[in-house]
């Protein structure tokens, strides 16, 4: 969702969500909380019934789910665009703006394999939404041991788990899907 948005909004948006949501979105500064704010909206205008989004509950680590139901879903944001994907199974989204490399982070991000293939900021950009939409898939962060496993190739296995990852075309950003294969 390419965001055109009148910010004034925000406090109308914010005043339709239910209690489970809002407490989320109250520790956010005002752009992040726009942000959240869409992605939980564009979560309700696709759900099967309008009263799935007040059943949503958040894992340990903070991933969203709805229990008892066959929908999962993932949202992510950055500065201009919200991008929501719904499944029938878990499901994890990222989506960035092309991102200048951050040579620092490499060894705790990503395996010797993938840090080889970075050569540009699209590479790194392509890897970094590759593995944050694994992370975002099993509901895990840092601790995860990222750069103990590679996101180069399409399908993979990671922490006993087959894993496949799709490109999501959307123009000025890169976006990756992952699902269990």
């Amino acid at each position: 969702m390419p965001l055109d948005f009148d910010y004034s909004n925000q406090n109308e948006l914010y005043g339709q969500m239910p209690q489970n949501i809002k407490s989320v979105l109250s520790d956010k500064n005002s752009s992040k909380r726009m942000l959240s704010l869409l992605g939980w909206q564009l979560l309700a205008e696709n759900l099967p019934n309008e009263t799935l989004l007040s059943k949503v509950e958040f894992e340990e680590k903070g991933k969203p789910f709805i229990p008892n139901s066959t929908v999962c879903f993932n949202i992510s944001n950055t500065k201009g665009i919200v991008v929501l994907a719904i499944h029938n199974k878990p499901v994890g989204i990222d989506v960035e703006r092309l991102r200048k490399p951050r040579e620092s982070i490499y060894p705790r991000v990503f395996s010797s394999e993938e840090i080889s293939s970075i050569s540009c900021s699209e590479d790194f950009t392509r890897l970094w939404t590759r593995k944050e939409a694994v992370v975002k898939l099993f509901g895990g962060g840092i601790s995860m041991g990222l750069n103990s496993f590679s996101v180069l190739k399409d399908e993979f296995e990671v922490f006993g788990k087959q894993v496949k990852i799709e490109p999501v075309f959307i123009d000025g950003f890169i976006a990756h899907l992952a699902v269990y294969a």
